[in-house]
């Protein structure tokens, strides 16, 4: 037996906990940095005692505390969200190049919240989650008729990326006839980590928690179905409820993060091939690697975009975009090849 199959995360479960341990203490490192750096940078002792000994007269306690922090917890919970609907939507389609953005579901959310801020009178955020789940809905559903029967993950690449230009369209053309809506939604529509708010998240928290307790309902039939659908059908899978109930679960928390932070894509493309390079095929690991993966990637990037262009910051989803966009290049040149 090699040293390599020894040391492998599904024999030895402690590594895969090991490893699960120090990514959550390089998110902790990482957050720790996110609240301390911005247009302002601030020593670690600052904000340790903002945290530990907050003192509402001081000022830089004041940024950490009602503005670091909350842009913070939504960074971890948009990351962690997207990457395991990354993981599901590559899952159930068989396809290692499918995302929630790539496929056009990002993109169909996104059209119907601004629709339905724009065009709908009296909208508040209470309904944008339901407009978010609408238009991925019907993303999805326009992608999987295109996609056909067959299994062709070219096809389905090619025909979400059609369906994400065509909602791409649809929004710029509401915005052009809308110039205060354009103003008003320009910053939201690259994903904006700085343009959400705890209490916007916390509206969408139900649904995310839904979301995620239906991934991992699935855990058993996504091992199973990794062998292929007529194994996983001679296992007992259901493989038409395993579609369905993954697909809710993509929309749910695909749609949740489009109404709270905009459409930030590539993260789940990202996540789901980095963690794979370091743990087994078992779906329980690469969910929990994934939480902590997206959210640590999600950090990463809106740190990157505050401090790149100091005193000034670009949009998360535009540094997502610089990140995953090669990745998905090297993706596709290997799958051609």
């Amino acid at each position: 037996m090699s040293d390599a199959a020894e040391l492998s995360p599904a024999r030895r479960p402690w590594l895969s906990f090991a490893g699960l341990g120090l990514l959550g203490l390089v998110l902790l490192f990482t957050a720790f940095l996110h609240l301390g750096l911005g247009a302002k940078a601030l020593d670690w002792t600052t904000t340790w005692q903002a945290l530990s000994q907050y003192d509402p007269t001081n000022l830089d306690h004041a940024v950490v505390r009602d503005s670091r922090l909350a842009r913070l917890l939504v960074a971890v919970v948009v990351g962690a969200a997207l990457a395991v609907a990354g993981v599901l939507i590559q899952a159930i389609t068989d396809n290692p190049l499918a995302d929630p953005g790539i496929l056009g579901i990002n993109g169909g959310a996104a059209f119907f919240v601004v629709a339905g801020l724009l065009m709908v009178p009296g909208t508040d955020f209470a309904y944008l989650p339901w407009y978010a789940f609408l238009g991925a809905v019907s993303a999805a559903v326009i992608v999987a008729l295109l996609g056909g029967r067959a299994h062709n993950p070219v096809r389905l690449t090619l025909a979400g990326a059609a369906v994400a230009a065509l909602f791409s369209a649809m929004t710029a053309t509401v915005l052009l006839l809308d110039q205060q809506g354009l103003e008003k939604l320009r910053h939201w529509l690259t994903g904006a980590i700085g343009a959400a708010d705890v209490s916007k998240l916390l509206q969408v928290t139900p649904y995310l928690v839904i979301g995620l307790l239906l991934a991992l309902s699935q855990v058993r039939s996504l091992d199973a179905h990794r062998l292929g659908a007529r194994a996983a059908a001679g296992l007992g899978v259901n493989i038409l409820r395993l579609k369905v109930v993954g697909l809710v679960a993509v929309v749910l928390l695909s749609g949740s993060v489009v109404a709270v932070a905009g459409p930030i894509g590539f993260v789940g493309l990202v996540v789901p091939h980095a963690v794979r390079l370091v743990v087994s095929a078992d779906y329980r690991w690469i969910l929990g690697y994934s939480v902590i993966v997206g959210a640590l990637l999600v950090v990463l990037a809106d740190l990157l975009a505050r401090v790149a262009v100091r005193p000034y910051e670009i949009n998360t989803g535009i540094v997502t975009a610089m990140i995953g966009g090669p990745l998905f290049i090297a993706l596709v040149i290997r799958r051609v090849k």
